[in-house]
């Protein structure tokens, strides 16, 4: 009888032993599982930034390709284009349309103008010409074309036509003078004739020159500021 009390208080203390070893077990399982989660939580986090980088990455070499090769934006900062565009008005400038055709006739385009001391010498150096100075103005003029100012209004002859025409220009701000240009003036090969649309207050082609097709940056297409002016340029 003694004997086998004994030998149940044994397979007691047996059952304990495995009862005990098995919670213990599932502890260090549970441990694992959680220390398991967490690793594959911070894996996700990191994961989730680096994507993020990415994006804004992408998004940042995307928006300088655009403003680099397709649209970029100007704020006029002169008087000589009222009273189509004033001074703090920003536009749109689509600098791509010229790769495929050349300035038409009417158009508003945004060009480079080298000036003063540095005129030619940093053309082709790879920096900043701290003598460029971007003008918009209205094409006038393209390769071919004669030009002619009488009593006020420009006239043109464009290539193979016979005869001047007066041009309708009803953006036209006052009275326009030739500022001593010698007349008709013929519009070289690679080159266009611009002018302001402020005719008495404008800094162009009468005294600069024709514009080199090559400088040009763009066609200013909508102005976008102030809103209340929102809409496509003509």
């Amino acid at each position: 009888m003694e004997n086998q009390n004994m030998d149940d208080k044994d397979q007691l203390n047996l059952e304990k032993n495995i009862l005990e070893n098995n919670a213990e077990g599932s502890d260090n399982t549970e441990g694992v599982k959680e220390e398991a989660g967490t690793v594959k939580k911070k894996n996700s986090v990191g994961r989730e930034i680096f994507e993020w980088f990415l994006v804004i990455v992408a998004a940042l070499v995307i928006s300088m390709v655009i403003k680099a090769f397709v649209f970029s934006t100007y704020k006029v900062n002169m008087v000589s284009m009222e009273n189509t565009l004033f001074e703090g008005h920003n536009v749109i400038v689509y600098k791509t349309g010229y790769f495929f055709s050349q300035p038409k006739h009417g158009q508003i385009i945004v060009f480079t103008h080298e000036e003063g001391q540095f005129k030619g010498l940093l053309k082709y150096l790879p920096v900043a010409n701290p003598g460029e100075v971007d003008y918009i103005k209205r094409v006038i003029g393209v390769p071919g074309d004669e030009i002619d100012i009488r009593d006020g209004y420009v006239w043109r002859k464009a290539s193979g036509d016979k005869d001047f025409v007066k041009l309708d220009e009803p953006y036209a701000k006052g009275l326009t003078d030739s500022h001593g240009m010698q007349l008709p003036y013929k519009v070289p090969e690679d080159k266009l004739f611009v002018m302001g649309d402020n005719r008495e207050q404008s800094l162009d082609s009468r005294q600069i020159g024709p514009v080199d097709i090559d400088s040009v940056i763009g066609h200013a297409v909508v102005r976008i500021w102030p809103f209340s002016k929102f809409g496509g340029l003509k």
